[in-house]
C-alpha cells in the first residue's frame, strides 16, 4: 500500500471518526431520530469499504471499532425511540449477515428487544451462533460462506471470537430467551447438549437463574459436564 493510500485512508476515517462523534452528540442531547439516521448513514458507509488488512491490522481494529460505536448509537437510539421491536431488523440491513455484527451491539440490541419479541431474537441468535465454528479448541471463526461479506473482508480479524465471547452469546440465548422468557427447558437442554462448545468449558453459567430453576439446572449440569 503506497503513502498516498495510506493517507485516503487516514482521512476517510477521521472523517468517519467526526461523524460518529456527531450521533454520539445527538444522542446524548436526546436528538434521537437525528442519531439514528445518521448512525444507520455511517454504516452504510463503512459496508463499502473493503481493505484487505491482515488480521491484526491497525486499520482492521480501528475499522471494528468504527462498526461497534455506530451500531451502538444506532440501537440505543431505537431504543429511546421506542422502535425497540425494529432493532434487530435494523442491524440485519446494516451489516448484511448477523455474523458480522459486533458482539456487543448484537447484545444490546438483543436484550433490547427480548422482551416485546422473543421469537424473533430467537431466531435471531440461532442465526448469530450458527455462523460460528470452533477450531483448534481455541477460538471460533465465521464459516466460509461469511468470508464474502466486505466487513469479513475489510476486518477479517475482527470476526473471530474468543471462547469467552461466544458463551456471552450462548448464555443470553440459553438462559435469557429458551429458559426463562420462552419457558423451554427442553429446547435449551437440548441445544446445549448438541452445541459445539470446548469440553472443558461445556458449562453454562448460571447466576441467580439457580435459585428459581432447580430443576432445570440439575438437568442441565447433568451433561455439560460430560
Amino acid at each position: 500500500m503506497g503513502m498516498e493510500e495510506v493517507g485516503e485512508i487516514g482521512s476517510l476515517h477521521s472523517q468517519i471518526w467526526e461523524q460518529i462523534e456527531l450521533a454520539e452528540s445527538y444522542l446524548v442531547c436526546s436528538l434521537y431520530e437525528e442519531a439514528a439516521s445518521l448512525a444507520s448513514s455511517i454504516l452504510n458507509q463503512l459496508s463499502t469499504i473493503v481493505t484487505g488488512h491482515d488480521d491484526d491490522d491497525d486499520d482492521g481494529v480501528e475499522l471494528h471499532d468504527m462498526l461497534e460505536s455506530a451500531g451502538m448509537v444506532l440501537v440505543q437510539s431505537l431504543n429511546e425511540l421506542g422502535r425497540v421491536s425494529e432493532i434487530l431488523n435494523e442491524l440485519k440491513q446494516s451489516f448484511s449477515s448477523v455474523g458480522a455484527i459486533p458482539l456487543q451491539v448484537l447484545l444490546a440490541g438483543a436484550c433490547f428487544q427480548i422482551s416485546q419479541s422473543p421469537s424473533s431474537v430467537r431466531n435471531f441468535l440461532e442465526e448469530f451462533l450458527s455462523k460460528w465454528r470452533f477450531v483448534d479448541d481455541d477460538y471460533y471463526v465465521l464459516a466460509n460462506d461469511e468470508t464474502s461479506v466486505d466487513y469479513v473482508k475489510g476486518c477479517s480479524g475482527r470476526f473471530r471470537l474468543r471462547v469467552d465471547d461466544y458463551l456471552d452469546v450462548v448464555e443470553v440465548y440459553v438462559m435469557k430467551v429458551l429458559a426463562t422468557t420462552l419457558n423451554d427447558l427442553d429446547l435449551a437442554i437440548h441445544w446445549v447438549e448438541k452445541a459445539e462448545l470446548p469440553k472443558d468449558r461445556r458449562q453454562i453459567t448460571l447466576p441467580t437463574f439457580c435459585e428459581s430453576n432447580n430443576n432445570f439446572v440439575k438437568r442441565i449440569l447433568s451433561f455439560v459436564g460430560r
